[in-house]
């Protein structure tokens, strides 16, 4: 597989690929992460950013958060504290990129999961989260405009995984993705209770659950494991190359 030039286009302009690892890095928000945990993270964007790079020739496309951007999110002691850890971590993974059997590899990471990811990795930890629950409210009204036929029919169908395949009223069906979308709820997991003044959603995780849980990651790494073996546990059909 071939492998990242020095220098990369981003929307018309030449700028520094390991700055750019770094910015992409910085958009996860992994702050007070351990280091193999951003290590790992720093390995899928670099997967990322190759598969980007060998098909259009850009990173376009690509969310990245500049060291501007971040120390204005974040303030000072943060930054100062937390962007050279991302830095050191482009670095010690730099080449570094997941493929399957030689050949492009889709590699994705999102917050927290329900539990376990869309692929079905167990991610047991992530019941730990502050994220892991969340409750949202919506009026009768804006989900009538939804699901307009709820108060005959609403049937909530779930994947394996705990992921919603399907959201169905009446004769109309959204996927859980589609709901999420609509209703502005942190994941596609979710159960669905209709009071007399509200559609009551209670979500499970954060993100579309698929590829690595960042929450999960940084559990592991806290446990002793390496950046190599949480890729290695999120990404089995895969292998790691440039090492």
């Amino acid at each position: 597989v071939e492998s990242l030039p020095e220098q990369i286009s981003y929307q018309g302009k030449t700028v520094s690929t390991a700055d750019f690892l770094v910015g992409m890095l910085a958009e996860m928000d992994l702050r007070g992460y351990r280091d193999e945990a951003i290590r790992a993270a720093a390995v899928v964007a670099t997967t990322q950013l190759t598969v980007a790079y060998q098909t259009t020739g850009t990173a376009d496309g690509l969310t990245v958060q500049t060291a501007e951007e971040a120390k204005k999110a974040w303030g000072d002691y943060w930054f100062s504290q937390y962007w050279p850890q991302l830095q050191q971590a482009v670095s010690a993974t730099w080449g570094q990129r997941l493929i399957k059997e030689g050949e492009r590899y889709s590699a994705k990471v999102f917050p927290v999961s329900w539990g376990q990811t869309a692929e079905g990795i167990q991610c047991p930890y992530d019941f730990t989260s502050n994220d892991y629950e969340r409750t949202v409210k919506v009026s009768l009204e804006a989900f009538a405009l939804v699901f307009p036929e709820y108060t005959h029919s609403l049937t909530v169908k779930k994947a394996q995984s705990g992921r919603v395949e399907t959201v169905t009223s009446g004769k109309g069906a959204l996927s859980g993705t589609e709901v999420a979308t609509k209703f502005d709820l942190p994941s596609p997991s979710f159960s669905i209770a209709v009071t007399q003044s509200a559609a009551v959603f209670t979500c499970y995780g954060n993100g579309n659950g698929e590829g690595m849980s960042l929450y999960a990651a940084n559990e592991l790494a806290k446990r002793g494991e390496s950046y190599q073996a949480i890729l290695a546990y999120f990404y089995p059909d895969a292998t790691l190359s440039g090492t």
